[in-house]
C-alpha cells in the first residue's frame, strides 16, 4: 500500500511542472515554453562553440599537466614499441578507473593526428559541461531558459585549467547522466536502470571520483523526491534503483581495480581554502576570476532576495550537500592532489541549471547577451594565454631536436629568476623530447593502479612514483642532490629521493628560468643551449658515480 501511495505522489508531481506554472492550463504551459525556448537554447549553443574553440586552435596548451598526458597518449598509440623508448616505458593495460582519455586518443590519433585527436577530446569535454547544464535544467522545468548560460562559464574551472582531463571529461559525461535520471523518473524501468548501470560504469572507468560525485548527485535527489513525511521506508524505496544502477562500478571498484599507489587523506582545510574557491572559474592558468565569481555570485544573491530567482525544491538539498563537500573534501586522497578542486565547478553549474529566472524578457535577453560576451571575453583571453605558451613549447621543441636521441632529461625551475610567475606550465615541458626525442622524463604518470604505462625496471629508482613527488627541484637543490645530502633539505628524502646522484643518471638539465636574473648553476652543469626562457645543460658526472 505504501508503494501505490508513493507512486500516486510520484505522479502529481510529475504533474508540477514548476512552482510558477502550477496554476497555468496546460495549453499556456506549452505555448509560455515554446516562447521562451528557443532563443535561450541558441544562446547556451553559442557559449558551447565559443568555449570550445581555445582547445580547436592551440594545438599545445598551457594545461602544466597535458604535456605528460600527450606523450602518455604517445606511448599508447604505438610510440612504446620503438627500440629506445621500449626501454624506458611499457604498456600495462589493467581496468584503473582512469581511462577517458587513454581509452580514446591514441586509437583517434590515426585518424585526427595526436593533438588533433586530443583536440578533439578536449572539445566534447567542453561541451558536455556546457549543455551538461542545459540539459539539467531541460530534464527539472521541461525547458530551458538564461540559467545554463550563467553555468556555462564553470566549464571554464581548475580542473581544466591543470589539465586533469579524465576527471573533467567524466564529470561532464556525469552532468549529462544526472540530467537524463531526473528526465527518466516517473518511466524507469529495469532496460533504463541497465543502461543507467553501463553509463555508470563507464564514467567509473572514465574517472573513479566523477563516478563517486555522480553517486552524491543522485542519491541527494532522489532523497529529496522521496517526499514528505520523510520515512526510512520512503527513502529506501527511492535508492533502491539509484543501488542498482551502481553495483557493477561498485563490484569493479572493490574487485577489479588493480593495487596501487594509496596514500592517506590530507585534509588541509585552512591552507586551501582560497584555492577551493578560485577553483570554480578561471579563464587562464592560476589567475582566478574573483571578479566573474563574485559578480555570478552576487546575481544568485541578489535575484534570490528580490524573488526573482527560484531553487528548483528537488535540487535544495543537493546545492547544500554539495557546498559543504567543497568546503570539506581533503586536498589528497588515494594517492591523487587537488581532491578539493574537483566540486566547486559542479556546485556553481547545477545552482544555475536549478535555477529558474523571473526577469521580464527584455532584461533576461540583456542578461543573456551579457553573458554571452562574458564567454567570449573569457575564451579569447583563454585562447590568447594558450597561443602564448604554444609559441614558448614549440620553441623547446625545436630545440630539443638537437639533443641525442634516447636522452634522460630532467627538468629544473631557477626560482630566484621566475619570481611570482608561474612554474607549474613546465613541469611537464620535457615530456614533449618523449615523442620529439625518445627521451626519458622522470615526471611522467606512470603511478601504479592510477595509470597504463609503466616504468621498465631499469628506470623505476630514478623515477617519481607518486603525486606527491610530481614537481621539479629548484636549481638551489642540485648540490645537495648530487652530494646524497638528505639532512638539509626535507624535500630532498621526501619529494626527490629519485634525484638523489642525478648526475650519474640523467643526460640533460631542462633549466626554466623566463626573464629574470639567472641563477649560478652547478659545477656538474655545462651549458649547451640558450632558449628565450630556459637553457639546456649537459650533466657530466663526477665521483660521486663510481660505477653507477
Amino acid at each position: 500500500m505504501e508503494s501505490a501511495t508513493i507512486w500516486q505522489e510520484e505522479q502529481e508531481r510529475a504533474r508540477k511542472i514548476s512552482p510558477t506554472v502550477r496554476q497555468r492550463t496546460p495549453t499556456a504551459i506549452a505555448g509560455r515554453a515554446t516562447r521562451i525556448t528557443h532563443w535561450p537554447l541558441a544562446g547556451l549553443a553559442i557559449c558551447a562553440l565559443i568555449l570550445a574553440l581555445p582547445a580547436c586552435i592551440a594545438p599545445l596548451p598551457a594545461m602544466p599537466d597535458y604535456p605528460a598526458h600527450l606523450a602518455s597518449f604517445y606511448l599508447l598509440a604505438g610510440g612504446v614499441k620503438l627500440p629506445l623508448l621500449a626501454h624506458f616505458y611499457r604498456v600495462q593495460w589493467a581496468l584503473v578507473p582512469n581511462l577517458a582519455a587513454e581509452a580514446t586518443v591514441p586509437f583517434l590519433a590515426p585518424v585526427f593526428g595526436l593533438s588533433g585527436a586530443t583536440g578533439l577530446f578536449l572539445t566534447v569535454a567542453v561541451l558536455l559541461w556546457v549543455l551538461g547544464a542545459g540539459a539539467v535544467q531541460w530534464a527539472l522545468y521541461r525547458r530551458v531558459g538564461i540559467g545554463p548560460l550563467f553555468a556555462s562559464v564553470f566549464a571554464y574551472n581548475a580542473n581544466f585549467m591543470w589539465g586533469f582531463i579524465n576527471y573533467y571529461f567524466a564529470m561532464g559525461l556525469a552532468l549529462c547522466a544526472f540530467a537524463a535520471w531526473i528526465a527518466t523518473g516517473k518511466s524507469r524501468n529495469a532496460a533504463l536502470l541497465a543502461a543507467f548501470a553501463a553509463v555508470v560504469l563507464i564514467i567509473y572507468f572514465c574517472h573513479v571520483f566523477a563516478a563517486a560525485s555522480l553517486l552524491l548527485l543522485i542519491g541527494c535527489y532522489e532523497i529529496t523526491v522521496a517526499g514528505r513525511p520523510v520515512s526510512v521506508s520512503r527513502i529506501g524505496w527511492r535508492l533502491v534503483p539509484v543501488a542498482a544502477a551502481f553495483v557493477p562500478a561498485a563490484l569493479a571498484y572493490f574487485f577489479l581495480k588493480p593495487a596501487g599507489e594509496r596514500g592517506l587523506m590530507e585534509f588541509n582545510l585552512l591552507d586551501t581554502w582560497e584555492d577551493r574557491l578560485s577553483a570554480a572559474v578561471q579563464f587562464c592558468f592560476d589567475r582566478p576570476a574573483w571578479w566573474l565569481l563574485g559578480l555570478l555570485v552576487a546575481l544568485f544573491a541578489i535575484a534570490l532576495w528580490r524573488k526573482k530567482l527560484a531553487v528548483h525544491p528537488d535540487m535544495r538539498l543537493l546545492l547544500v550537500v554539495l557546498a559543504v563537500a567543497c568546503a570539506l573534501v581533503p586536498e589528497w586522497a588515494m594517492g591523487g592532489w587537488g581532491i578539493d578542486l574537483r566540486l566547486p565547478a559542479v556546485l556553481g553549474a547545477l545552482a544555475f541549471a536549478s535555477a529558474e529566472f523571473h526577469f521580464a524578457r527584455r532584461t533576461a535577453a540583456a542578461l543573456a547577451c551579457g553573458m554571452v560576451a562574458i564567454v567570449a571575453f573569457c575564451s579569447a583571453s583563454l585562447a590568447g594565454n594558450w597561443l602564448y605558451y604554444d609559441h614558448r613549447f614549440a620553441e623547446f621543441r625545436s630545440a630539443s631536436r638537437a639533443l641525442p636521441a634516447g636522452s634522460k632529461i630532467v627538468t629544473v625551475l631557477d626560482g630566484d629568476a621566475m619570481g611570482l610567475a608561474s612554474d607549474q606550465p613546465y613541469w611537464h615541458m620535457a615530456e614533449y623530447a618523449i615523442i620529439d626525442r625518445q627521451a626519458f622524463t622522470p615526471l611522467l604518470f606512470t603511478t601504479e593502479g592510477q595509470h597504463v604505462v609503466r616504468l621498465q625496471p631499469a628506470v623505476e629508482r630514478i623515477a617519481a612514483r607518486s603525486a606527491d613527488q610530481g614537481s621539479p627541484p629548484d636549481i638551489t637543490e642540485l648540490d645537495d642532490l648530487a652530494a646524497g645530502n638528505v639532512n638539509d633539505d626535507p624535500d630532498i628524502r621526501k619529494v626527490f629521493p629519485y634525484l638523489i646522484h642525478f648526475q650519474c643518471h640523467f643526460d640533460t638539465a631542462l633549466v626554466i628560468h623566463l626573464g629574470g636574473h639567472r641563477s649560478l648553476v652547478p659545477d656538474m652543469l655545462e651549458f649547451e643551449h640558450a632558449g628565450s626562457f630556459f637553457s639546456l645543460y649537459r650533466i657530466r658526472r663526477d665521483e660521486h658515480c663510481g660505477n653507477k
